[in-house]
């Protein structure tokens, strides 16, 4: 078995030579893996944290796509949610992909999402609940990415651009501007007890008020008084949650929606130069999950994935058949100095 070292440097400036490795055998596909997740506190000091153990096996269809995700978990928010023991099916037509989520002790659907496609089979839109994500592509790569969440009505959204240098990921840039959308109707103050009819118009001008959580537990406001349309943007926005709300003269209200954290001004991505992609990536393993298709389709196997609030250092070991048998991978948030490590084992079946 080799076991590779941790090299922090960008492919296009390291000057060691290294003999590439052969890449997986197509004989070969993940049938699971096994995901640990251990966390080290330092801030606050009197948290303690259990050890999360995640399953995951994969069934496929006569077309070598994933058809069928078994998905068990310990984590006990998940089993009090009723989501710790799941069937995940992915249903394929021409151009979309159908994922349904269902409880197997209850058999209750717990989410449908959706997922559209192009004519290369990558994902350009896709349907959560309560969040959308748009993709373009620079051929195999990402190129952009839209975020929006939403309630019923009101849309925060986010655009985030990519780039690339030969086959690989550099950066993802994010401007930092947050665009808020409004529905021509609100929510009014006051419902008479016998009164069903609880929309009604939003009149122009509206008071918007964006809120920041800061990870300190304040929240700073930011307050647009006379705005003329159905849309807002807040700027300058970095990585905390986000809330948004309006309210018209007339005290009607929109539908308060959350923009999550983590979406920073600048996330840099290093490779490993000497090992090309294959099943096991950090990156592509969440992704193979969530899709049942690889998003990230980099030349080389990720190393890091670095911003301005965490650090992500991923290592590898490969068996002699050119198999990633274990992805490990270490998150240190910069401002408490809490890591979070996840070992990944993955499991392999010989495809037919």
């Amino acid at each position: 078995m080799l076991l590779l070292p941790v090299i922090s440097c960008m492919y296009f400036s390291c000057k060691k030579v290294y003999h590439n490795t052969n890449p997986t055998p197509e004989n070969y596909r993940v049938m699971g893996y096994t995901k640990v997740t251990t966390q080290g506190v330092v801030f606050p000091s009197f948290v303690a944290t259990p050890v999360v153990t995640e399953n995951y096996r994969f069934v496929y269809d006569g077309n070598n796509r994933v058809s069928q995700i078994f998905f068990t978990s310990n984590d006990q928010a998940k089993v009090l949610s009723g989501i710790a023991d799941l069937s995940i099916k992915f249903y394929y037509s021409s151009d979309s992909i159908y994922k349904t989520t269902t409880d197997l002790r209850t058999s209750t659907v717990k989410e449908r999402d959706t997922f559209l496609v192009n004519l290369q089979g990558q994902v350009v839109t896709a349907l959560f609940p309560w969040e959308v994500h748009k993709f373009t592509y620079y051929g195999k790569l990402l190129a952009t990415e839209s975020v929006t969440f939403r309630d019923t009505g009101t849309l925060v959204t986010a655009n985030l651009i990519y780039t690339s240098n030969n086959g690989d990921l550099l950066y993802r840039l994010f401007d930092g501007n947050l665009y808020a959308t409004f529905p021509d109707s609100g929510i009014r103050s006051y419902i008479p007890p016998t009164d069903t009819f609880r929309d009604t118009i939003l009149s122009l001008p509206l008071h918007v008020v964006w809120s920041t959580y800061l990870t300190n537990g304040t929240v700073t406001f930011t307050d647009h008084m006379g705005v003329g349309s159905y849309s807002d943007v807040l700027s300058g926005y970095s990585q905390n949650m986000v809330s948004v709300d309006a309210v018209d003269d007339n005290f009607v209200r929109v539908r308060t929606v959350f923009f999550p954290a983590g979406y920073t001004a600048k996330q840099q991505y290093e490779i490993y130069d000497f090992l090309d992609e294959r099943p096991g990536d950090y990156l592509q393993l969440e992704s193979f999950t969530t899709y049942g298709i690889n998003l990230y389709q980099q030349k080389h196997m990720m190393h890091a994935v670095t911003n301005e609030f965490t650090a992500t250092k991923v290592a590898y070991s490969i068996d002699a058949d050119s198999k990633v048998t274990n992805t490990n991978v270490v998150i240190k948030d910069s401002l408490t100095k809490n890591t979070t490590s996840i070992a990944y084992k993955l499991q392999y079946e010989t495809n037919p």
